[in-house]
């Protein structure tokens, strides 16, 4: 339900003091598997003129992890704010109205500016400008909590706002972003098609059985280690052999310096760059730049041809991302 006039001026008054972000904070996840929420989210519609069948599903109730929100009618004007959030609504074809670091990341991820092109999306820039976002008025704001899930009080003082929990995996996540917009549909031949190439993948992995794989991001000095606790999507789904002992410093993993990367002597090394710090000038500088390093020249993937290079996506928990890295498995793998 959008909110009053008055009640946004009145928030336009709190922004001005207000002391920046919050803390993250712990939320409870709504389903703990992608079947789960797969099942929760058809509702148990039967098939016929899809149109007609989103029609009939509103009002409807969206739990979320900060609580639930009913929407009378399917939602036109939807706000995202975190850049993650977008990305799962650009695989289901629907375009918000803003989007937090949208031009960035388009100018930085090919296979971003793919899904995002014909689409119109007002940039919020890097930190979300809330005086545009006002201007948009939007009906529901969608936040991330991973991302500013933690302002989740600050935003529903402009309009209903939704909190994804991203502790779920991929297919939960995007059945959840599709049940607000209407899209389960959409989603479930999305999910298909994302079974489909993980299969695919599969098949390219069991050719390099024992051979072990390392995922990294280029950081320019160092590197992240893409843990595979944080990514099995690589190792135990798709049957790739990890490498033990890794570090798991971060959300995503590790850091390790060019003198780790001899002593985990991978065959295989899949690698990406830091969307933040990467340039969209020049694509794989940041990769690149290793070139020519003693260390890395002598790595036994390097010295075998068997580095690969994926969209800067792929180096983060989007949807997209890991579109591109299973891609990057059937591709390389598949042909060695």
């Amino acid at each position: 339900m959008k909110k009053s006039i008055t009640r946004w001026l009145s928030f336009l008054a709190f922004t001005i003091v207000l002391s920046g972000c919050g803390a993250g904070q712990n939320t409870a996840g709504e389903a703990t598997n992608a079947t789960q929420a797969v099942r929760q989210s058809s509702g148990g519609q039967s098939g016929g003129d899809a149109s007609t069948a989103e029609k009939a599903v509103y009002p409807r109730t969206i739990k979320h992890t900060m609580g639930e929100v009913t929407l009378k009618t399917k939602p036109q004007r939807v706000a995202s704010v975190d850049i993650m959030g977008t990305d799962y609504f650009l695989v289901l074809d629907f375009a918000p109205i803003v989007s937090e670091g949208y031009e960035s990341t388009r100018s930085k991820s090919p296979i971003f500016a793919k899904y995002a092109e014909g689409k119109d999306v007002k940039d919020l820039g890097g930190k979300t400008n809330l005086e545009t976002l006002l201007e948009m008025d939007p009906e529901v704001i969608v936040m991330t909590s991973t991302g500013k899930g933690s302002r989740f009080e600050e935003f529903n003082k402009m309009a209903d706002s939704i909190v994804i929990d991203f502790t779920l995996d991929a297919p939960a996540r995007l059945m959840k972003m599709a049940e607000i917009i209407g899209k389960e549909e959409k989603a479930k031949e999305v999910l298909a098609d994302f079974e489909q190439l993980k299969k695919e993948a599969q098949e390219a992995a069991a050719a390099h059985k024992g051979e072990t794989a390392l995922f990294l991001i280029s950081n320019g000095k160092d590197f992240t280690v893409m843990h595979p606790k944080n990514f099995p999507i690589y190792y135990e789904e798709v049957g790739l052999t990890p490498i033990a002992g890794l570090p798991e410093d971060g959300k995503i993993g590790g850091r390790v310096g060019i003198e780790a990367l001899s002593e985990f002597a991978p065959d295989h090394i899949f690698i990406t760059e830091n969307r933040r710090s990467m340039k969209a000038e020049d694509p794989e500088g940041l990769i690149h730049i290793w070139k020519d390093h003693p260390v890395w020249k002598n790595l036994k993937a390097v010295k075998n041809n068997r580095v690969y290079t994926m969209d800067t996506l792929a180096g983060d928990t989007f949807f997209l991302g890991q579109i591109a890295g299973l891609e990057a498995i059937k591709n390389h793998l598949g042909k060695n």
